[in-house]
């Protein structure tokens, strides 16, 4: 009895000694969305030297639009759902309802700030537009979201709003959600306006010095 015992316990210590030796496996990864990049042709607009004679008194100066080619380029022949979303740098110094004159839709949302002049004066403001968009070959219209992407609507002025806007292509038809695209160009188009010259003192050097962020998003 003796010896069976000891032989017993010995088999238990053995199997023991073999879980001990045990390692875990493991599987990891991530899926991710295809690498898109958003590139534009010139990323400044320049305005020149602007008259204090061209400006007037009492109401707010339209400028001339300007507008500058844009693209989005997803790796190989991936098709991937991006929008842009832009960010005012200078938001701190819009002229509310400067950019109201564009159509009744344009909400201070749609208005980015021209900075300050040297006398903490306003300068002006400025929209963005996203214009003449074609994706893979062929001409698409663009969808808005005011709630980060949850949901979508066709706004016809194709102009692009801060905070939670996101601004997107669409087919033109059906469903009014993004679509998902390997390759989009158009233009990213403004329409600047300044001050009321009683607002500003134009006796000095005033720079425009709009700023904002454009940035491409994953949907």
């Amino acid at each position: 009895m003796k010896v069976k015992f000891v032989l017993v316990a010995g088999m238990v210590l053995s199997v023991a000694s073999l879980s001990a030796q045990a390692s875990e496996l493991r599987v990891k990864g991530a899926i991710v969305p295809a690498s898109c990049s958003f590139t534009m042709t010139n990323a400044v607009f320049d305005y020149g030297d602007i008259r204090p004679s061209s400006l007037s008194e009492t109401q707010y100066t339209r400028l001339t639009a300007k507008s500058t080619p844009f693209a989005v380029k997803c790796e190989g022949s991936a098709l991937t759902a991006v929008g842009l979303k832009a960010v005012d740098n200078r938001s701190s110094s819009k002229v509310p309802g400067i950019v109201s004159s564009i159509d009744q839709g344009y909400t201070d949302n749609y208005n980015y700030g021209l900075g300050l002049s040297s006398k903490g004066q306003k300068i002006g403001g400025y929209a963005v537009h996203v214009q003449n968009s074609i994706a893979d070959g062929r001409t698409v219209r663009t969808v808005t979201s005011a709630d980060n992407g949850n949901t979508w609507t066709n706004y016809r002025s194709n102009a692009l709003g801060q905070g939670g806007d996101v601004i997107a292509w669409w087919g033109g038809s059906g469903a009014q959600t993004p679509l998902k695209v390997n390759s989009v160009s158009g233009n990213i188009q403004i329409i600047t306006f300044i001050n009321k010259k009683s607002a500003l003192d134009v006796g000095s050097k005033i720079e425009l010095d709009g700023h904002a962020t454009l940035e491409l998003r994953y949907l």
